[in-house]
């Protein structure tokens, strides 16, 4: 899940991979809220689910996301 989503910030939203681990904090790397929003519906068409604003704002790093991903998908 994690490789995904560094694949999806460095092609979509062209953030350079050095600057990406699971600790970073989306805010980090995307430059505002659209893109947050923009980056949730990325994932969510990825894996086939949505993920809702609340979601969206209780997820801070990159690993936070990448957990949020893991539980939806496994559902």
């Amino acid at each position: 899940m994690y490789d995904t989503l560094v694949e999806i910030l460095t092609t979509k939203f062209a953030v350079p991979a050095d600057v990406i681990n699971e600790d970073t904090a989306l805010e980090e790397v995307l430059t505002d809220s659209l893109d947050v929003v923009e980056f949730g519906v990325v994932v969510g068409e990825r894996y086939n689910t949505h993920l809702s604003d609340d979601e969206l704002s209780s997820v801070t790093t990159i690993a936070d996301v990448a957990a949020l991903m893991n539980t939806k998908v496994a559902a």
